[in-house]
């Protein structure tokens, strides 16, 4: 298998590291790496990058991400989600519909948003969980982020259900606590889904189980994405095979170059073969120069 990725739906009460643990396993690949974190109690789709993939996590991570959320009123936690220690209890508490849609509708556009203590933003090398799970205070620097679209599912006095969709290193568990401090009201992620990165929709995603079904029939390969087709938003260019030697070498010159980025707006490109196996992907750097960026 020269790599691919696998748009897994993932279940509830497993890490994104198990997952990727789990695939590996199936597919017998040791290389494996996901695209994008999803937390233990989150399901849905999770990227993961299979061989020389893994490559390309970090191109695939930068992608908006569309979710749907359930909130929970009345009580807060340290993680922010039903899984952590409350911090705020306050039985009947209650935001009402239309300040609850007020509210969301205004969170659109880019803002400072502070990752929650239990997340895995490092602090002096150290990821603020480890540290949140020793009872130490975790100061986290604003991170920017932009929210494209968030409206409101349903509504009953319990809490709601929201859609959000969002710029990469969005928390929607530090939204359970924006939101819980702008209404008043202490809340808590009570379920989330995950149903897009990118391209990639649940609607494709594959279960572990189906896939492990899928490797005994011999039939798993199907669910691997190539890395051509997992790139699809980023330009392919073709590169001449007098080229090809030079652009696995890192270098990145020649008539053809010049030929095709006159005009070209992109920042970055996938670089391929005349039979579209992928060699590279270039950058242009802010002097106008191209470069390869990283090989795969």
């Amino acid at each position: 298998m020269t790599g691919g990725v696998v748009v897994l739906d993932k279940p509830g009460g497993i890490t994104s590291f198990d997952a990727v643990r789990a695939v590996g396993r199936i597919l017998r690949e040791r290389k494996c790496g996901h695209a994008g974190t999803l937390d233990p109690m989150a399901t849905g789709v999770l990227p993961i990058c299979v061989g020389a993939a893994t490559k390309i996590a970090g191109y695939l991570s930068e992608e908006e991400k569309e979710y749907e959320a359930a909130f929970a009123f009345g009580v807060s936690t340290d993680t922010g989600d039903s899984t952590g220690k409350p911090l705020e209890t306050l039985p009947g508490a209650v935001a009402g519909e239309g300040e609850v849609a007020a509210a969301l509708a205004g969170l659109v556009g880019t803002f400072l948003q502070v990752p929650p203590s239990f997340s895995a933003v490092k602090v002096g090398g150290v990821r603020s969980y480890a540290l949140a799970r020793k009872g130490k205070e975790v100061p986290l620097a604003p991170r920017k982020v932009t929210v494209f679209e968030a409206r409101l599912l349903s509504w009953d006095p319990g809490g709601f259900r929201a859609a959000v969709t969002c710029s990469k290193g969005f928390y929607i568990r530090a939204l359970s606590r924006d939101l819980g401090a702008r209404l008043g009201v202490p809340m808590t992620v009570a379920a989330l889904r995950r149903l897009r990165v990118g391209d990639f929709r649940v609607e494709r995603a594959v279960t572990i189980n189906a896939l492990r079904e899928l490797a005994e029939a011999g039939g798993a390969g199907g669910r691997v994405i190539p890395i051509v087709d997992a790139l699809s938003r980023m330009p392919a260019w073709v590169v001449p095979p007098d080229a090809v030697a030079a652009v696995r070498n890192g270098r990145l010159a020649g008539p053809w170059l010049a030929a095709r980025v006159a005009g070209e707006r992109c920042g970055t490109a996938l670089l391929v073969t005349e039979d579209r196996e992928p060699l590279a992907i270039a950058g242009r750097e802010p002097s106008g120069l191209w470069r390869i960026l990283r090989g795969i």
